[in-house]
């Protein structure tokens, strides 16, 4: 049944003896890889769905193959089952919905979706819903019996990839490529999402309900499974183990396991009251398995489905529930809970002093820092009644204060438990400078974590105290701690020790340990958790990934395998999913101080706002040469390692959309929307203005982000900008489309667009609905409202807001221009007139994506350049050397360093030596077959490089050229490779091609 010789195999035999049978080995003469498959609710049939278009129903009962539907034309990603077990919806590539008839096999409907594939499918416990989810981000709601669209749900802003509804039909969970679960309620006359639960790092692939609807089970790409209690809309376990994407998570019927199944190679077994794992079942993936694989529980037995032979077979395992649990657990488990309190507040306020005596250390005289520090606040072990020890952590972030910091400091946000916001007891002037700012970002956080049912606990600190008499009266405190919803407010004195301790308590209690993710970790992770702290401590700033992997099994005295590798790998990636750490995406390079990247991002900043033409820019070579001002205590000093920060900067100036790239004639700038200073010669009142948004929140970090992305949406390309204002052409005809931010103060300000004459109707309402979306999403809840102006339709004059207002309020619903005589009215048929949302929408924020991650991934080229971390080695004959740069040049674009003779070899040295002391850093190696025949493996020495990818198990990737008719006859140890072939358009081979160096495809699934 298991390979013999393997320790894992070992391993699963026993555990076969204590709980874990295979009852049935179902397989086809397909032998075609498999996706979700699904038990029928009576558990007396499986429906199996694969990639070459086919459901296939199998008997549960003796393991045989009832029926074959065929009627798709590509690959099948998804089943579902009617609640009378009549009918069976499936779907895939070919942007059908299948609707069947299970006994007879006939095909009772074809929903078409005019998207490019649908993902998921489901079937509403009534029976009287069908809902799927496609590439489109939006789920759509069908009436199985007439085919007819009822409801369409927007609100994801990535592809959505599993779907799944509550046992009593009044909720339906999405998980999509955005990395949230959205929540949809369906017990009203429209279906409305009441929440969206953000914890997952990366793409989220599957959800599931446990039968009773009381958990969430979700699993996602940062390789870790959470389990949410959907009543009180918050995580409660997180769950590390897998060392690979997990891409099912599913309840037992009587919810006592929770089965996964992993990149990894394994399906695990975690039992339900403490999460511990059980038991594991090796089920080995190919390279290019789908990330759609599924496991299903049968809905009355204690049986579980699983794939086999690299997910081409369907296993039936039986399970003895009581032997399981019963069972010692397969690996030691830890459990630990981390919380996040910042410290935030203007710069020379005291939060340093504050920050030293709050850890446990004593007051010292400290200059304004730079960058934000994280500092252990406490640990605590608690003893659960079970016996089961918890680790809580509570870490105090203290983030620098100048108003430069603003942009990257709104970052950092998430997770926050309690909040200290700082001022400065002794400023008569304006003692509350930056409180404003610092509570509104807070509560605008706040929204969001109350989604996922994570309350922020905000305090007041009036700071060094000792100095002098506070600088307000208390009767301006209370109103501040009223009108901005503080919990509490403190007088302390870092340096005399005031009210210090009653702080320290206070951000005790305010900890609602409950509302925080249980993560339930192994031994291991912990160990090497303990060693990433002990060498950040060290004072390391950079490290490579296999250095700290070499000095972690030094000092554990374990030898390499490639299992604790894997365990290793994902550890950084959970630590520097929390910020503590951060991986640079070139070089396998750990950032183990990240709190440098933001002394260069604000030093850069800073220097674009310094600009003499007040145009917020600075040249991306001097900022990548760091010719700025930035003092020399927070310079890494190792001029390289600074290199490769100032790299890791930029990119993530550009990937967080502080930043844009513009290229000139000249060169590349990085210009930053928020720090022009020049003006605009018509504003505050551009010709042109149709409407206006007031909005409260972060207000920098929204106009920026806004401005970058349309810039990127592919609809509009940026023309020109100003102080608080941007210029935009449509793509279409050119016409005018304007931004300009009017801040009324901290956290409140108005955003008037403005067109000209040549902006249609049309492209008005573009532009119009992707601002409204952008603000909805980020501003600060219920405080968005849109106002339109009233103007004369023949010469464009804006009657006054006050003058609208008071005609109406005298009933009046014209008035006369003053400019031209002509009519205008006061009537808001304005909103009436707008046509219904399209979905060009989310094919701008598509797009606005792509070009943000490209202008990232060019960044991340740069760094792999200096490291000499290349991806792909281009073998190929001379004669096809142009169009393989041309390739090359593309592969650049997607993040990727190829290497190539021209750009690499150095004139006069012999070319051989140095691609062989380089050839051992190249991940994969692609050969080009072009129309001139001759291939490049006939070259002895080019065939021996080859053959050394082969043997140490790269990619080696065999590439078609469009010229080429009649590909020569590759050598023998070629001939099992798979082809990428540019004469043909679809699949895209430029995407093969990332997907066959990488392993990783451009979606989650193709």
């Amino acid at each position: 049944m298991f390979p013999t010789g393997s320790d894992k195999a070992t391993g699963a035999l026993q555990l076969l003896a204590t709980g874990v049978q295979q009852r049935f080995l179902l397989r086809d003469m397909a032998n075609s890889e498999i996706c979700r498959m699904q038990w029928s609710p009576d558990g007396t049939c499986l429906a199996v769905p694969s990639v070459d278009g086919a459901v296939r129903l199998w008997n549960a009962h003796n393991g045989t193959l009832t029926k074959t539907l065929k009627r798709h034309d590509d690959r099948v990603y998804s089943v579902a089952w009617s609640p009378d077990n009549r009918w069976l919806a499936s779907t895939g590539r070919d942007r059908r919905i299948v609707i069947w008839d299970a006994t007879t096999g006939e095909i009772k409907r074809t929903i078409f979706n005019e998207d490019r594939a649908v993902y998921s499918v489901t079937w509403s416990p009534g029976g009287a819903l069908l809902a799927s989810a496609s590439h489109d981000h939006s789920i759509l709601l069908h009436d199985p019996l007439t085919g007819e669209e009822k409801h369409k749900l927007e609100g994801h802003t990535g592809m959505i990839y599993s779907l799944a509804w509550s046992s009593d039909g009044t909720l339906l969970a999405s998980g999509a490529a955005d990395k949230t679960i959205r929540l949809w309620s369906l017990t009203g006359a429209e279906p409305v999402c009441i929440c969206a639960l953000d914890g997952h790092t990366q793409t989220v692939i599957h959800v599931s309900w446990s039968s009773d609807g009381t958990w969430l089970a979700s699993c996602a790409a940062d390789k870790t499974i959470r389990i949410w209690d959907v009543a009180n809309r918050r995580e409660r376990i997180m769950i590390e183990g897998h060392n690979q994407y997990v891409t099912s998570a599913v309840f037992s019927a009587d919810n006592r396991l929770l089965a996964s199944k992993s990149g990894d190679g394994t399906v695990r077994l975690w039992r339900c009251d403490t999460w511990e794992l059980v038991t594991f079942i090796p089920e080995p993936r190919s390279a290019s398995g789908s990330y759609l694989a599924a496991l299903s529980f049968h809905p009355k037995e204690p049986l579980l489905a699983s794939l086999g032979e690299h997910d081409a077979v369907v296993r039936i395992w039986s399970l003895d529930e009581t032997r399981l649990l019963a069972s010692k657990p397969a690996t030691t488990t830890l459990y630990y809970s981390n919380a996040k309190v910042l410290l935030v507040g203007d710069s020379g306020v005291g939060k340093s002093g504050l920050s030293q005596v709050l850890t446990g250390g004593p007051f010292q005289k400290t200059e304004s820092t730079h960058n934000r520090e994280v500092h252990i606040f406490e640990t605590t072990t608690l003893r659960q009644d079970s016996g089961v020890e918890e680790n809580r952590e509570i870490l105090l972030w203290d983030l620098a204060g100048q108003p430069g910091y603003r942009l990257i400091h709104q970052l950092y946000l998430d997770d926050v438990s309690v909040a200290l916001v700082v001022f400065d007891a002794r400023n008569e002037i304006d003692p509350f400078s930056g409180v404003l700012h610092w509570a509104r970002a807070l509560r605008q956080a706040q929204r969001d974590r109350q989604q996922s049912g994570r309350p922020i606990k905000i305090f007041l600190v009036a700071a060094r105290v000792d100095r002098g008499s506070i600088g307000v009266s208390r009767k301006r405190i209370d109103q501040v701690l009223e009108k901005l919803g503080f919990d509490g407010y403190f007088e302390t004195s870092a340096k005399e020790g005031w009210q210090i301790d009653q702080l320290a308590k206070a951000i005790r209690e305010a900890i609602d340990w409950n509302a925080l993710p249980r993560i339930s970790s192994t031994e291991m992770f912990a160990q090497i958790k303990q060693f990433l702290n002990e060498e950040r401590a060290t004072g390391i700033y950079l490290s490579n990934q296999d250095n700290l992997y070499s000095s972690f099994l030094r000092l554990i005295n374990v030898e390499h395998s490639e299992a604790l590798q894997a365990q290793f790998d994902t550890c950084l990636s959970l630590i520097a999913s929390r910020g503590l750490i951060e991986r640079l995406s070139f070089g396998d390079m750990v950032l183990l101080r990240p709190e440098a990247l933001d002394s260069y991002a604000w030093a850069i900043v800073n220097a674009a706002k310094s600009e003499p033409d007040g145009l917020g820019y600075i040249r991306e070579a001097s900022a990548l040469a760091g010719e700025f001002p930035l003092g020399s205590e927070y310079r890494i000093q190792r001029s390289g390692q600074e290199k490769l920060l100032l790299i890791a900067t930029v990119e993530k100036l550009l990937r967080h959309e502080i930043a844009l790239r513009v290229e000139a004639d000249d060169a590349s700038y990085l210009v930053f929307p928020s720090q022009l200073t020049r003006e605009h010669p018509d504003l505050p009142l551009p010709t042109g203005r149709t409407v206006k948004f007031r909005f409260e929140g972060a207000i920098l970090n929204i106009y920026t982000t806004l401005v970058v992305r349309l810039a990127q949406s592919g609809m509009f390309r940026l023309n020109d900008m100003w102080k608080n204002a941007a210029g935009f052409l449509s793509v279409v005809n050119n016409a005018t489309c304007g931004l300009y931010l009017n801040e009324l103060s901290e956290n409140r300000a108005e955003l008037t667009l403005f067109y000209d004459v040549r902006a249609s109707q049309y492209i008005r309402f573009q532009f119009e609905e992707y601002v409204h979306m952008h603000l909805r999403r980020r501003t600060h809840a219920n405080s968005l409202n849109r106002v339109y102006f009233t103007a004369c339709p023949e010469c464009n004059y804006v009657v006054p807001e006050q003058v609208v207002e008071l005609r109406k309020q005298r009933n009046f619903d014209s008035i006369s221009c003053p400019v031209c005589n002509t009519t205008i009215s006061l009537t808001s048929a304005k909103e009436a007139t707008i046509p219904s949302k399209a979905q060009w929408i989310s094919r701008m924020d598509k797009v606005a994506n792509q070009q943000r991650d490209r202008a990232a991934q060019i960044s991340s080229v740069g760094g792999k350049q200096e490291v000499g971390d290349f991806d792909v080695f281009l073998c190929h004959n001379n004669r096809d050397k142009a169009v393989v740069k041309r390739i090359g040049q593309k592969l650049r674009q997607q993040g990727l360093l190829p290497w190539l003779d021209e750009w690499e070899l150095r004139p006069g040295m012999p070319w051989q030596n140095i691609l062989e002391e380089q050839i051992q850093k190249v991940k994969a190696a692609a050969v080009f077959v072009g129309e001139n025949g001759v291939g490049p493996w006939q070259d002895m020495e080019q065939a021996a490089f080859i053959r050394e990818f082969v043997q140490r198990g790269c990619p080696v990737i065999p590439i078609v050229l469009p010229s080429c008719q009649n590909p020569p006859q590759l050598p023998y140890f070629l001939t099992g490779m798979t082809w990428v072939d540019f004469r043909k358009t679809t699949p895209d081979p430029l995407q093969q091609l990332v997907w066959g160096i990488t392993g990783e495809r451009e979606n989650i699934v193709s």
